[in-house]
């Protein structure tokens, strides 16, 4: 029932905002690109979407394979899509979530997103432990963002980006537009076969079919 939701989701927003699709195309739907020199974890204190404080690195990030998105609750089309991407992606990791790979969504506008409204949006897409929506002070949000490489001082301009990366080792990749819960999961899948194989190993780049 919630995947023919999502379907739905994507469809309608398909629908109404076309033109953001046409713009997503020209950029690459679901180009990866790989760039881990840009991303540096600040660990900021952050409000998750129960109202409890939690730091970026030390309290969620640690250890974990980290798939994070960047979203606002009052976004009408981009945010969904993105948020139906993880929620796709949330189910393919099954027992993993959380254990082994956190996935954060991470507002653009806390002043906005109190912890409720995360809730409430969380909520909707049948979020479980290990799928943490996060907001906080602005300042510590926007230094987050800036480090993260996320950083938009206008959140209607933000782009559409999921960034994976491994908490130990690095490895940040990412996605810009809408990639297939399944392209993004082959990236989570590589760095953890990067761990087993040892120090020194490289996660491997996904095929040249999910790079379009």
């Amino acid at each position: 029932m919630k995947q023919g939701l999502l379907a739905v989701l994507l469809s309608v927003s398909m629908l109404v905002c076309p033109f953001l699709m046409r713009a997503a195309t020209a950029a690459g739907v679901g180009a990866m690109g790989s760039d881990a020199g840009n991303v540096r974890l600040i660990d900021v204190p952050l409000l998750d979407q129960d109202g409890k404080r939690r730091m970026l690195v030390s309290d969620l990030v640690g250890d974990k394979i980290v798939v994070m998105n960047f979203i606002f609750t009052t976004c009408p089309s981009v945010c969904p899509m993105q948020s139906a991407i993880f929620a796709g992606l949330q189910k393919e990791l099954g027992d993993r979530l959380g254990s082994e790979v956190q996935l954060l969504s991470l507002s653009i506008d806390p002043v906005t997103d109190v912890p409720a409204r995360l809730a409430e949006t969380a909520a909707r897409y049948g979020a479980r432990e290990g799928w943490t929506w996060l907001t906080g002070e602005k300042a510590d949000v926007d230094r987050a963002l800036i480090g993260l490489g996320a950083y938009s001082s206008e959140v209607e301009s933000h782009p559409a980006m999921i960034l994976v990366g491994d908490g130990s080792r690095g490895g940040w990749t990412r996605f810009y537009g809408f990639p297939r819960p399944a392209d993004v999961l082959a990236r989570v899948d590589a760095l953890a076969a990067a761990r087993i194989a040892g120090p020194g190993a490289v996660a491997a780049e996904p095929a040249e079919e999910n790079q379009r």
